[in-house]
């Protein structure tokens, strides 16, 4: 049987599918009604019966996926991926229109971009004018020739670049899912075993991971094998690259080279063609600037890798200052970000593009952290001499935002799990972190990639995975790495059914209890027997449940009981007592909180003070905190917290947290309020305590 434009585009969207594809989202894309839906997955299922693939599978009612199995294989069998009603936005359009035009060395026209894309000529017309700025961004310009078509002129290397790029956001932007359906198609130019080109490929990236001495992502090898298959056809044509000389150098002398060496002799072998260095260099770049989920490599590096470590370090002393938290493990958190920074080093040295499909989320769930991150990470771009893109920002964010979700674990009664994540360290860690926190009586026994989960053993209960992932046993829930509060609710009532499912299974029958007794002795007392058995194994209802709180803003912690105005104070020590008071009144820290936020300066030095004139004295929530706080002192006198002049300071806001994030949104609000000099001059002008609380209610919302 043959599968018609609607089945085949749902089977290509099963087959691209990172997770589950649900009902509502079909019919969203397709207009058609549920019935109709369940009828195409029907059709569908006939067809893999008929190639003796397994049929789709689902998730508790919760949405279907195709086994590995099955998505490997469609593809080959499948003569042609087919679009069907889909219509791209323009950025979406820019980057098909893009990737066509390098991957493809046969004439290219009008009707052509025409019918791929199923938009009008005037607008294609427009989206070439938009393609032509993008490629003159990498000094590259777009001609046309009556014979030839469009074509794209320019280096070689220049060209692979922006292709890089493109190819990064329709493989890894979820966004972009639809147009995965065209990029086998799209890289095949007359070479029909492109897909079945991958598997190979990817096995040989993963060869090269002992030489690396990583753990590359799942999502890197198979970026990455893409790359392989652009390279394997860019060179068919002849089109060979050649790097900046020093550029060559630097690389030459890397771990990564020699690990490009590796692939470069794999690919010479199975492919039967020859790498020159720049070739191996190319490669090599992209192996700097990959994901990781772990690394076999001591502390000692190179002198660019100890530049890195002292940048890491400022960039951590800054998230501190301006997130009022002192990390408990900051050996550790800077050595996670050390091995997350130095990709991000090498892909912003070389230009390497990578799309961060988790972005958008994490500025939608964690606004404040992205937007301290945004502020901490300076010493990076003084380094690079150029700002940090907001997906790389987003990556750093996950990094911090899963340290600040650190704590111990209580007692555990709810049993073990894994996480199963393909996409890195600060992925899996912020996952974890939001897990820990949702299902605090369970134990989470780590974090590991999907094929360390295929590899081993381990004795868990129940699997979190961040896509569709089978297993004969276990019970597998697939979650998005950014949990909304949807996805948190969804975890729960899962854990609930998974909770009730095993003690079903496991809890024996009173009844056949009894009735093994009776054979071996004599019940006093059979009714009050059965009603204790009945107790025993009935099980106590779950604490699962989503803790629900809002964060309070800057008004509710600064407010007439909370703002005080003194004319001086002897020195610092006595401003922090001083600006503490209303706090301590009101039992919301006690005397021992202000002994430690002194302790604090005695030891780190003056850290407190944020800006020149600007201090905001703080210290752990369990040297004592009650509930969360802030209290105001605007000083007519300057207090030094050292001899130097940007420690001389007028304002002092004392910060009292309960932990590290409940006062995030209160502390972005500030910030906001003190970024701006007339409001500064305001406060240090304010006669009233209502000039300054009318300025506060200004900024929280």
């Amino acid at each position: 049987m043959s599968l018609d434009e609607r089945s085949t585009f749902l089977l290509t969207k099963l087959v691209n599918a990172t997770e589950l594809v649900t009902v509502d989202h079909v019919i969203d894309q397709l207009g058609i009604s549920k019935r109709t839906v369940h009828y195409d997955l029907q059709k569908i299922n006939d067809w893999l019966n008929e190639n003796n693939l397994p049929i789709i599978q689902t998730k508790q009612g919760m949405g279907y996926y195709l086994s590995e199995e099955a998505k490997q294989t469609v593809p080959k069998l499948m003569k042609e991926l087919k679009e069907w009603q889909y219509h791209y936005s323009q950025p979406e359009r820019i980057t098909l229109i893009g990737v066509e035009l390098l991957t493809n060395d046969k004439p290219i026209f009008m009707q052509n971009f025409m019918e791929r894309t199923q938009v009008s000529r005037g607008t294609v017309a427009k989206d070439l004018k938009l393609v032509k700025k993008v490629l003159n961004e990498e000094a590259l310009t777009l001609q046309f020739e009556r014979s030839a078509g469009y074509v794209v002129e320019g280096k070689e290397e220049n060209k692979r670049r922006i292709l890089s790029r493109f190819l990064s956001e329709v493989l890894t932007n979820g966004q972009l899912t639809e147009m995965t359906n065209f990029l086998y198609p799209l890289l095949k130019n007359g070479d029909e075993h492109t897909y079945s080109h991958l598997i190979p490929m990817k096995q040989i990236i993963m060869n090269a991971e002992p030489i690396l001495k990583v753990e590359l992502t799942d999502d890197t090898i198979h970026v990455l094998a893409i790359q392989l298959v652009v390279l394997l056809q860019r060179l068919k044509g002849e089109h060979r690259i050649q790097l900046d000389p020093d550029e060559k150098h630097a690389v030459c002398s890397t771990r990564e080279f020699e690990a490009a060496k590796s692939i470069a002799k794999d690919l010479e072998v199975q492919f039967k063609l020859s790498l020159s260095i720049d070739e191996i260099g190319f490669i090599t770049m992209h192996l700097l600037g990959s994901r990781i989920n772990y690394s076999e490599v001591g502390t000692v590096g190179s002198l660019e890798s100890n530049k890195l470590r002292k940048v890491v370090t400022k960039i951590v002393n800054e998230f501190q200052v301006y997130a009022c938290v002192l990390f408990e493990q900051r050996d550790e958190l800077e050595e996670a970000l050390f091995l997350h920074l130095k990709p991000t080093y090498y892909r912003l040295k070389y230009h390497v593009p990578i799309t961060n499909e988790l972005t958008e989320s994490v500025k939608q769930e964690y606004p404040d952290v992205f937007s301290i991150t945004k502020r901490a990470v300076w010493p990076i771009e003084l380094m690079m001499s150029q700002k940090l893109p907001d997906d790389e920002l987003a990556y750093l964010a996950m990094h911090f935002g899963a340290w600040m979700q650190k704590e111990e674990l209580p007692e555990v009664t709810f049993g073990k799990t894994i996480i199963v994540c393909e996409k890195g360290i600060g992925t899996s860690n912020i996952l974890r972190g939001q897990l820990e926190k949702l299902l605090t009586n369970v134990e989470i026994i780590g974090t590991v990639s999907r094929r360390q989960f295929m590899q081993s053993h381990y004795d868990v209960d129940y699997v979190f995975s961040t896509s569709p992932l089978e297993h004969d046993t276990l019970p597998v829930l697939t979650v998005n790495p950014i949990l909304t509060q949807q996805g948190k609710e969804k975890i729960l009532h899962w854990m609930e059914e998974v909770q009730t499912t095993s003690h079903e299974e496991a809890v024996p029958n009173p009844d056949v209890i009894v009735e093994i007794m009776k054979k071996h002795g004599t019940i006093t007392n059979e009714k009050e027997l059965r009603n204790e058995l009945q107790q025993l194994f009935t099980p106590l209802p779950t604490t699962l449940s989503i803790e629900r709180f809002e964060r309070p803003m800057l008004n509710d912690l600064l407010h007439e009981e909370t703002i005080q105005f003194a004319t001086d104070t002897s020195d610092w020590r006595e401003a922090i007592k001083t600006a503490a008071m209303p706090l301590l009144a009101t039992e919301q820290i006690t005397s021992s909180y202000i002994d430690a936020m002194i302790k604090n300066v005695e030891d780190l030095g003056p850290y407190v003070v944020i800006a020149p004139g600007i201090a905001i004295p703080h210290a752990r929530p369990e040297e004592g905190v009650n509930t969360v706080g802030m209290s105001l002192l605007r000083l007519d006198q300057e207090v030094p917290f050292s001899s130097k002049e940007k420690h001389q300071v007028k304002l002092l806001i004392v910060l009292a947290a309960v932990d590290n994030e409940t006062h995030l949104k209160a502390l972005a609000q500030l910030s906001e309020l003190l970024s701006e000099e007339e409001n500064l001059e305001m406060i240090y002008r304010a006669e009233e305590k209502e000039e300054i609380i009318k300025l506060v209610s200004k900024y929280s919302n």
